[in-house]
């Protein structure tokens, strides 16, 4: 049985829908069968760092009643990663709604080993609804204090909601600036560090050209973090 695992942040632009790409991508060569999915509906830009053509069968178009969620996935170019994608257009924007969001994504859960919802940053309504879709929580927060702070009252929320909060990963460090450091901002959060992404050129490159980094440099400090996330989020399976 597969687990559902909404990952999460308190504000935007902190890279959490690269990191999902990329972070399925990490998953899929460790063998694992992933699907992400786009349960960002108002913005849906998953579907870009995939590369992929066909979207004419959207989370959207399930929330709207149209098709089964089953078969809005997608196959994509790379081995063990399949994908929800969001629609671009209002139309669909406007006519689907987020609160459906739990009643459908469990569906899937039996077909995967990992399945990533991509949510809304914040607190707003179809931010909660996607994240309360998922079983389990992963944090995404880069080391400026309001991202800290925020993404910790995002999780505290939804650990009282009773969902099991995994831990954070800290994106985009740069330890030469004057940032937060990752013990410090494990002690503010108060929720495990499982990762630590630094900030890498490469990750903006691959995602201009529709590819996962690790695809489009494996080699790059990037890319062996993201992997080495992957593995400390695969050994917390033990402590369910």
């Amino acid at each position: 049985m597969g687990r559902i695992i909404a990952v999460a942040s308190g504000k935007g632009g902190t890279g959490k829908t690269t990191m999902i790409a990329n972070l399925s991508m990490a998953l899929g060569l460790l063998g694992k069968k992933v699907c992400a999915v786009d349960a960002d509906l108002t913005m849906a830009n998953l579907t870009l760092h995939f590369g992929l053509e066909d979207t004419t069968k959207t989370i959207h178009d399930v929330l709207m009643g149209e098709i089964d969620i089953k078969q809005a996935i997608h196959t994509t170019r790379y081995e063990f990663v399949y994908l929800i994608p969001g629609a671009f257009d209002w139309e669909h924007v406007a006519k689907a709604d987020p609160r459906d969001l739990p009643e459908v994504i469990p569906k899937i859960k039996d077909e995967f080993d990992y399945v990533l919802l991509d949510c809304p940053a914040g607190l707003q309504m179809d931010a909660m609804s996607a994240m309360l879709s998922g079983e389990e929580v992963l944090l995404i927060t880069n080391p400026e204090i309001a991202s800290i702070s925020d993404t910790m009252k995002v999780g505290i929320i939804l650990k009282k909601a009773g969902k099991n909060v995994l831990g954070f990963i800290f994106n985009r460090y740069e330890p030469h600036k004057n940032g937060i450091s990752p013990e410090i901002a494990e002690e503010i959060m108060e929720f495990p560090l499982l990762g630590i992404i630094p900030e890498d050129p490469k990750v903006r490159e691959a995602a201009l050209s529709g590819m996962p980094v690790l695809v489009y440099d494996p080699d790059t400090k990037a890319s062996r973090a993201i992997i080495e996330t992957a593995r400390n989020l695969i050994k917390t399976e033990e402590e369910l």
